[in-house]
């Protein structure tokens, strides 16, 4: 099957590079080219030298496995919900595709490095998170001043809109979340069972790391194609509210992670790290171009919207 995701090679854009400001503008102006040539089809993008250390993340999957590991009744206590952005989600308790019987999988969202973590029982959670999240903040940075640029705006336009990332959830509602999707081998049946429904992103870009295991697919021209893992990659795709901003220009693309057809992997677990990139939560998102085809809606709203409609239980 063909490969419709392209891969970026940000070479001396990376994190590993000067500051965005003293990178060469001919640099620049490659990477904005090809953002702006997937983001308008494809709407997902592999990036690599893209510099976020992979011993962080390797480091972050060791430490939220053994969160997920503990007993139901104590990841319960940290509960999750729609005004409390951090916490714990269990199994079928977020429903995206509402035709799905089951999605069977776990996550723990936080929103800033000062916000609900699991101390008591998974002590090492916290600092590892806060380890990754600084380079994942600069790397968004560093693709937003990109699309802001390929599409004809000062390149300070969206980070100036981000400017509480990660920082605070009350200022933003950016959200780094941990997942882990159990071992489906005591599922009893696998008919209507996902690990994760059909669905599209909220916020503006997500930055997605995945294990080896695979599972994950968009909707790409009507067909569904799988988003393979590429080690040494970061997985980046396009939210709801850079969609409106853009007037459709950029697009949401919908995705899922389905249940593998080979059995050994049925028997495996696997997880991924999601850093849900959102605007400002009084940012007013309306389109670039003047163009009625979305209704402005502030940040905050729009996302507590969403929550509420992927039924909590």
């Amino acid at each position: 099957m063909e490969d419709v995701i392209p891969i970026i090679d940000l070479d001396k854009l990376g994190l590993q590079s000067a500051k965005f400001e003293d990178i060469d503008q001919s640099v620049v102006d490659r990477v904005s080219k090809e953002l702006d040539s997937a983001f308008s089809t494809v709407g997902f993008v592999y990036l690599k030298n893209h510099g976020v250390d992979q011993q962080l993340v390797d480091n972050l999957f060791s430490r939220s496995k053994s969160f997920f590991f503990l007993p139901d009744s104590v990841k319960e206590s940290y509960r999750c919900g729609v005004e409390n952005c951090d916490g714990y989600t269990g199994r079928d308790g977020e429903i995206l595709d509402t035709s799905a019987r089951h999605e069977i999988r776990e996550s723990y969202d936080v929103a800033s490095p000062n916000g609900l973590y699991p101390d008591e029982h998974a002590p090492e959670f916290r600092q590892a998170i806060n380890d990754l999240a600084p380079p994942m903040c600069e790397l968004a940075c560093r693709l937003l001043s990109c699309m802001a640029l390929a599409l004809g705006l000062d390149n300070n336009f969206f980070g100036d809109r981000h400017s509480y990332m990660f920082k605070a959830a009350e200022k933003n509602r950016t959200i780094f979340r941990t997942l882990y999707y159990p071992s489906l081998a005591d599922t009893d049946t696998l008919a209507g069972v996902v690990r994760c429904g059909l669905h599209s992103d909220y916020g503006t870009i997500t930055l997605l790391l995945q294990d080896d295991m695979g599972g994950l697919e968009i909707l790409s021209q009507g067909k569904w194609f799988p988003a393979k893992p590429i080690p040494g990659t970061i997985m980046i795709n396009l939210g709801d509210m850079m969609q409106f901003w853009t007037s459709d220009r950029y697009v949401a693309t919908v995705h899922r992670v389905v249940v593998p057809e080979e059995e050994i992997r049925r028997r495996t677990a696997r997880q991924s790290i999601a850093f849900f990139v959102h605007p400002d939560n009084d940012v007013m998102i309306a389109p670039l171009d003047g163009s009625g085809k979305h209704q402005p809606v502030d940040a905050l709203s729009y996302v507590k919207s969403r929550l509420i409609a992927s039924t909590y239980k």
